[in-house]
């Protein structure tokens, strides 16, 4: 089949249809650029604004996120810190811990411990706590030694043994063993006058 080239003829008979046509091609047209192109438009920036708002959102709860662990962190430093404080000597004078740790390292009741001096060495402050070097001198047994040592460890005050020294001497009776102990325990840091 042939397609035949339209006429002029032909063109003015159909011109009411092309007309037309043209007419709702040119509305098509005009409420594609009036109405349809600025919603499309707006809703492209709504979602880019959404995405935006989306990734903001994000960001704050890995923040929040960042926050629980930091706050979780802190409750369980201060608890520790309480912990500490519970064992921590009561008091702000060196001298006075030497003679309290003395007491209660030489106790009564338990093998024999024959404390000859106590002596301060030095102090290392950490903010509002000191740490307090005191060096010991005792005559002893084994089991004196042990009970010491025992007593050191179930002592309510934070007490770390730093360097311990352990002679035998001979002797027929008493205690054979001198023993140079330096403990390191923790106190309130005292205030400055």
């Amino acid at each position: 089949m042939r397609i035949q080239n339209p006429s002029w003829s032909d063109i003015k008979k159909q011109r009411i249809s092309i007309f037309a046509s043209l007419g709702i091609v040119a509305v098509l047209l005009l409420v594609n650029f009036l109405w349809l192109s600025p919603l499309m438009s707006e809703k492209e920036d709504l979602e880019n604004r959404l995405r935006q708002q989306r990734e903001l959102v994000q960001k704050y709860e890995e923040r929040l996120k960042q926050v629980q662990d930091i706050r979780d962190n802190l409750t369980k430093k201060e608890n520790d810190l309480k912990e500490m404080q519970k064992r921590l000597f009561r008091g702000t004078d060196p001298y006075q811990l030497a003679a309290s740790l003395g007491d209660v390292l030489s106790a009564k009741g338990g093998p024999k411990l024959d404390m000859k001096t106590y002596q301060v060495l030095a102090n290392k402050e950490y903010g509002l706590y000191q740490e307090v070097h005191l060096r010991f001198n005792f005559m002893t047994t084994v089991e004196g030694l042990y009970s010491f040592l025992q007593r050191v460890k179930d002592s309510d005050t934070a007490i770390l043994v730093q360097e311990i020294n352990i002679q035998k001497i001979q002797r027929k009776s008493g205690p054979d063993l001198v023993v140079n102990v330096i403990l390191a325990a923790l106190m309130e840091k005292g205030e400055k006058s």
